[in-house]
């Protein structure tokens, strides 16, 4: 969870957020500065003022004297206050910022000496007016410089990882045993993006050499095992044409010839499987009557049923329709559902439907609970209900076979009420 964002993406955002800091801590510090330089220009201009009334002035105890055009001063006694605008008669010493009215402000300086107390008042609405223009240039700087630093960081990210964006095309278009002798590290200079490249080129290297130690694997052992199986396949054909045989010995070759030949067939299927490229590479494609390899299907797999007598196996084929599809392929993927679908019912029927484009098999087996549901792909998963002659491959090589064919595989079911195959072209 913690790299779930794009490179892109983090990078952008990072520029962003310390652009926008970096330009609010300047804004601030400006501000600061000069709302300081404000206080300080004010502050030295009324102690101007008082110093030269103190100087030069003799005006009379109770007095109003406008010293400036947006300054005036009060010199009073105690008992003579009431001239003082109330706003700022019962100021303490010292420097006030004093509001009068709604947007008018003023900035008082009171003091005393020996005979009365001093009020100097000066009008301080322009300054104000002026900090409140500071801060909005200073709001729309900071908020340009977001914008500046989102826009920078969506450009130079995209300048950052174009060389990641470039290795990752080329990664994607590498095809293991295309082209074996292609390097990417190359092209990239020595840096973190030509480290990446060079450890993809070792782990093309590897991926080569574990293909070729497979088809050599699989060659060898499609010469290896074809020979074993078309001997007993032949041997149980020949033995099958002795008139003589017991019916016992019959079935039991009968038997080993189903065995053979379902054997030989899932041998190729396998071997191609193992190759892991396009089907229409590596399977023979034909044009296919699905309701003919449906019914054929059904008709192989009726010897199972002779054990169970509470059940019936049939098939309703409303609409038979034609796919380019490989025979072998498909007939080990209806043979691997129709023995699971058998092997699960002990009860009730086993009815394979043909529509339009989806064949449907469905069972009123023991079903599927859903813990298990979720794994009945994985290799050699066993649910609770598995027999104890399965190796839980069956519906994994299925899902295989299906992929490549282009045909979508879903499986409904439930426990104890039986289970829904459906097998979509």
């Amino acid at each position: 969870m913690r790299f779930k964002q794009s490179l892109r993406y983090r990078i952008t955002l990072t520029l962003v957020l310390f652009g926008s800091l970096l330009s609010s801590i300047i804004g601030a510090g400006l501000y600061s500065v000069i709302e300081g330089v404000e206080e300080d220009l004010v502050d030295d201009i009324l102690k101007l003022e008082l110093e030269h009334f103190l100087d030069h002035d003799s005006t009379p105890l109770g007095t109003f004297k406008q010293i400036s055009a947006d300054s005036v001063l009060y010199y009073v006694s105690d008992s003579q206050k009431e001239i003082v605008p109330d706003e700022v008669r019962d100021l303490g010493y010292g420097h006030h910022e004093v509001d009068f009215g709604e947007h008018l402000t003023y900035d008082v300086l009171v003091t005393k000496n020996a005979h009365g107390s001093i009020y100097i008042i000066k009008n301080a609405t322009s300054y104000e007016q002026f900090e409140n223009n500071i801060r909005l240039a200073l709001l729309g700087a900071v908020f340009s410089a977001v914008l500046i630093a989102l826009w920078l960081g969506n450009w130079l990210s995209a300048k950052v990882i174009s060389p990641v964006t470039a290795l990752a095309n080329q990664v994607d278009n590498l095809k293991p045993g295309v082209n074996p002798s292609l390097q990417i590290a190359p092209r990239y200079a020595d840096d973190e993006v030509g480290k990446l490249a060079t450890t993809f080129d070792h782990y093309q290297h590897k991926m080569e050499e574990f293909i070729q130690r497979e088809q050599d694997f699989t060659a060898d052992a499609s010469h290896e095992l074809r020979t074993p199986l078309a001997i007993i396949n032949g041997a149980a054909e020949i033995l099958l044409e002795n008139p003589n045989l017991p019916d016992q010995a019959k079935r039991q070759i009968e038997r080993i010839e189903r065995s053979g030949k379902r054997m030989s067939k899932m041998l190729e299927v396998l071997l191609l499987l193992a190759r892991e490229t396009p089907s229409s590479q590596d399977i023979d494609l034909e044009l296919c009557d699905i309701g003919n390899l449906v019914y054929e299907s059904i008709e192989q797999h009726r010897f199972m049923m002779h054990d169970k007598l509470a059940t019936t196996l049939r098939a309703e084929i409303n609409v038979s329709f034609k796919e380019a599809i490989s025979k072998t392929a498909f007939s080990i993927i209806l043979s691997n559902l129709l023995r699971n679908a058998i092997n699960h019912t002990e009860q009730g029927e086993v009815v394979v439907t043909v529509e339009n484009k989806l064949i449907q098999i469905r069972d009123t087996g023991n079903g599927i609970s859903k813990a298990d549901l979720k794994h009945i792909f994985d290799r050699h998963y066993r649910g609770s209900n598995a027999k104890n002659n399965g190796s839980g491959i069956g519906l994994s090589i299925v899902k295989r076979i299906c992929d490549r064919q282009n045909i979508r595989l879903d499986i409904h079911s439930e426990l104890g009420i039986g289970t829904i195959v459906n097998l979509r072209f």
